[in-house]
């Protein structure tokens, strides 16, 4: 009789029903070997055959039982660990997506606090840069105001110079037929009360600490020395600046002086005339501002 050989697998059960099926092979070796030697001798007992098929079928019935029973406790075991193993992965999505969902949630509220923050610091820098402009606007105008720009518009240009006499009459005093620095003030100062917005002499911008005085012949403007025919650009309504040098109170004197002496005087309305910005330094050793030490 051929010998029985089942396949192995890792089930406890099948492992089980592997040894039983080889017990049954080597039972069944056995009942055939004596078999053989009945049919060779037939000096075998009958209670040894009977014997023989008794143990080979209680075997049978044993191995039967044992293998059902394993069989049943391997299928309960496994039934009852499948639920518990399907409620473990189930609890674990549960929880990742618990997760995932509570970063989501953190990361929104992030995005909406740096949107907020971002509208702030937007809303920061507008102000930044309006306070800006209006700094450099007012900067702008106190730099128009100082002189520290050169400005263009319509006004005047009048040319004053010295006497064209080519002799000076005896008991005359040759002080009259030249110009003094009182006599630019004078014309200065009759532009600025007509509505002179700007004003320069020989290119020297008139600020608020330009002096004009006298060195012999020659007058000092902005610690430059100036010398005839002086040449006054002013920017203003052309027709009062041109009429308040030619009928003004103030130029009455100096008007009357130089038809008698003979200094000639040129005033021209212009529709556009430039002033030359200031080129000077603004100095103060002993002022300073209010408040501030």
């Amino acid at each position: 009789m051929a010998s029985f050989r089942p396949q192995t697998t890792n089930s406890p059960g099948r492992g089980f029903s592997h040894l039983f099926a080889t017990s049954v092979s080597s039972l069944s070796t056995s009942l055939a070997g004596v078999r053989r030697r009945a049919r060779s001798s037939r000096t075998v007992p009958l209670n040894t055959l009977v014997l023989s098929a008794a143990l080979l079928l209680g075997g049978f019935l044993v191995g039967s039982f044992v293998s059902t029973q394993w069989e049943a406790r391997a299928a309960s075991s496994v039934s009852s660990s499948s639920p518990v193993t399907r409620q473990s992965d189930r609890e674990i999505v549960a929880a990742t997506i618990s997760r995932l969902e509570t970063e989501q949630a953190t990361l929104k509220q992030r995005i909406s606090d740096q949107r907020e923050q971002l509208t702030l610091l937007q809303g920061s820098d507008a102000k930044s840069k309006t306070t800006l402009l209006d700094l450099n606007n007012e900067i702008a105008r106190q730099r128009t105001a100082s002189g520290m720009v050169a400005l263009q518009g319509p006004g005047v240009v009048a040319t004053f110079d010295d006497s064209t006499a080519r002799s000076i009459p005896e008991n005359e005093d040759p002080a009259n037929f030249i110009l003094h620095d009182y006599d630019l003030r004078d014309v200065l100062n009759t532009l600025w009360v007509a509505g002179a917005e700007a004003i320069s002499v020989n290119g020297e911008r008139i600020v608020s600490n330009t002096s004009l005085y006298c060195v012999g012949t020659t007058i000092i403007c902005n610690a430059t020395r100036l010398s005839p025919p002086y040449e006054i650009r002013a920017v203003g309504d052309s027709q009062v600046l041109a009429g308040a040098l030619q009928n003004s109170p103030q130029m009455a004197k100096f008007n009357q002086r130089a038809q008698i002496y003979d200094l000639p005087q040129k005033i021209e309305q212009k529709p556009d005339v430039t002033v030359p910005a200031y080129n000077g330094s603004f100095v103060f050793k002993y002022a300073q501002v209010q408040g501030q030490q």
